[in-house]
């Protein structure tokens, strides 16, 4: 627990987060953003309120109160607007992940009955495709502002509409009022049972994270969103709490800009994921050996670090280089979705920029603990945060066991699901979050392991081996049993996703080894390609025995985790 916090407001819901902030920085830019021409645009916090009054105004008079709305895109301002809109008393808004297979798309739209599409135009072939077969969805609205879409319903439109309304004394969106504690939100994470379920969220789980979060930071002025804006770290944390603290918000437009974006927009901060945090500080390197100026910066740093011990602090101007190469001004990073290397940490704070790394789950909307500007301990997660309570349960000889979590952040349940919600919350009422992990005597919080199989890549993706599992064993006839795993490699990353296979033994007497397990492998690329991205198994293995079992037939996992160690250090 920390000892002391900074002052932070509690807000009731998030009409009152955006009349607060137009209120408070009215004219100052809420966000910066590059159209496709790579031409800068800027929006004020006045803008945003009048935008999202206006297109809710017309949402509404679109007869589309109380419904689902399927929302995916790219991170932009318009995406804001609809997601605020929607949220603001017009009806449910479920944020995709714009990654996703048009398939896995498809079912997830299906599964939380959403009624109306709001999509960003890079998806519109897909989108168009997929009208034919979500027959569920009604209405597609195209959200991107700076294309002219053509025979579609478009964002701009519809905000010009309902600020015609609202100027013709339309005022049903202002009088909405909002139920703080119902569902505001449905998030797909992917179930430990590999079927994705709908986290609900609502307005009051949301905001009691960014209230606990402004108790523990005080920010920079300006900020640079990298990471996917369906997240609920990034939106709920970085977008909607940019807003409570009137940071003006720059989008990245593409993983590819992220340097070039950074001397454009010159921020303070950066929400982040470890491999993004980590190819930022490699390439500063990178850079130093391909200048010769390699030992000139280790020299940097040990004589900035000598002379911080009797307290002179020169890291701006001994590594201006450095910071300039960043745009200038970026001293803080947030990072999260991942473990981060405690040398990473280090050596960003022997630069001059602080790197705090926190820990979160979707079902808590998602902020459980932190390091922060209060206190940074590098290799924890951080100081629970202010509006939880965790306790470490059915701990073992060294003080381990599951963190579980109760307080205002923690999720209504998940959506038409009551079996998987009650198995995920104790007798008691605290919810389980399948983690493992101890906190120290100062209350720092770390984290040992997963109870639940989970591979998280460096990127931050969440893969559930059980998901690929039964997708091999239902498409593929031969395949008696698998084990889908992340080996990890010399420096502790999961690498890549591996499946490993025991065969059926005629099939195997048939086509001998060799060549069984080419044809094993030609069959998983195939399958692949029906799977979104990060999911897809890089390589494969043969079993020639099977699996060992629990006495409920399981597969003793943690058995094959010491195997897949060894695999990967033979294979590198």
């Amino acid at each position: 627990m920390l000892k002391r916090y900074y002052e932070s407001e509690n807000i009731k819901d998030f009409k009152e987060l955006l009349q607060r902030s137009e209120q408070l920085y009215g004219l100052k830019h809420a966000y910066r953003e590059l159209d496709p021409e790579r031409n800068m645009h800027s929006y004020t916090f006045v803008q945003l309120r009048e935008d999202v009054d206006a297109l809710g105004t017309r949402l509404l008079s679109m007869g589309l109160a109380g419904k689902h709305f399927a929302l995916v895109g790219d991170s932009s301002y318009s995406y804001v607007v609809s997601y605020l809109a929607v949220a603001c008393g017009v009806g449910v808004i479920v944020p995709l992940d714009k990654e996703l297979s048009m398939e896995d798309l498809h079912k997830l739209i299906c599964k939380s009955d959403a009624e109306v599409l709001l999509y960003s135009q890079s998806l519109e072939k897909d989108v168009m495709k997929m009208q034919g077969d979500c027959p569920e969805v009604k209405t597609f609205i195209n959200i991107s502002m700076y294309e002219d879409p053509e025979g579609q319903i478009s964002i701009t439109d519809l905000i010009e509409e309902g600020k015609r309304e609202i100027n013709a004394g339309n005022d049903a969106f202002k009088n909405i009022a909002i139920e703080r504690e119902a569902m505001s939100s449905i998030l797909f994470t992917s179930g430990t049972t590999g079927a994705n379920k709908g986290v609900m969220l609502s307005q009051k789980n949301i905001l009691s994270v960014i209230h606990s979060a402004f108790c523990m930071f005080k920010l920079a002025d300006v900020s640079f969103s990298v990471l996917p804006i369906n997240h609920t770290y990034e939106f709920n944390l970085h977008v909607l709490g940019s807003i409570y603290d009137g940071i003006t918000l720059c989008f990245n437009d593409s993983i590819k800009h992220v340097k070039e974006n950074l001397l454009t927009y010159k921020p303070g901060m950066s929400l982040m994921v470890p491999m993004i945090v980590e190819s930022l500080y490699k390439n500063i390197w990178k850079e130093a050996e391909k200048n010769n100026l390699k030992k000139h910066l280790q020299y940097g740093i040990w004589f900035s670090n000598l002379i911080r011990k009797i307290g002179i602090d020169k890291r701006d101007l001994f590594f201006k280089p450095v910071h300039q190469g960043m745009g200038g001004n970026l001293k803080i990073i947030v990072c999260g979705g991942a473990p981060l290397r405690p040398d990473i940490v280090k050596g960003f704070d022997n630069l001059g920029i602080s790197v705090f790394n926190g820990y979160g789950i979707t079902e808590c909307a998602p902020l459980i603990s932190s390091n922060c500007t209060l206190k940074n301990i590098p290799g924890s997660v951080g100081f629970v945060i202010p509006d939880n309570r965790v306790r470490i349960a059915d701990t073992d000889a060294d003080g381990i066991g599951e963190i579980q979590v109760q307080g205002d952040n923690v999720m209504l349940g998940y959506y038409k699901d009551p079996v998987a919600t009650r198995k995920t919350f104790t007798e008691d009422g605290w919810f389980k979050t399948g983690d493992l992990g101890y906190m120290d005597r100062k209350g720092a919080l770390y984290i040992t392991g997963r109870e639940k199989n989970l591979i998280i890549l460096a990127n931050g993706k969440n893969v559930h081996p059980e998901e690929l599992e039964e997708y091999i064993l239902e498409n593929l006839a031969y395949v008696k049993e698998v084990v889908v795993f992340a080996p990890l490699s010399s420096d502790g990353h999961e690498v890549m996703i591996m499946a490993e296979a025991y065969l059926d033994q005629d099939f195997l007497v048939e086509h001998g080894v060799e060549n069984a397990k080419d044809i094993l492998k030609d069959d998983i690329s195939k399958l692949n390609r029906r799977l979104s991205g990060y999911k897809r198994i890089n390589d494969v293995c043969l079993r020639e025995v099977e699996f060992e079992k629990t006495s409920t037939r399981k597969i003793k996992r943690y058995c094959l985790e010491k195997e897949a160690q060894t695999y990967a250090k033979h294979h590198h």
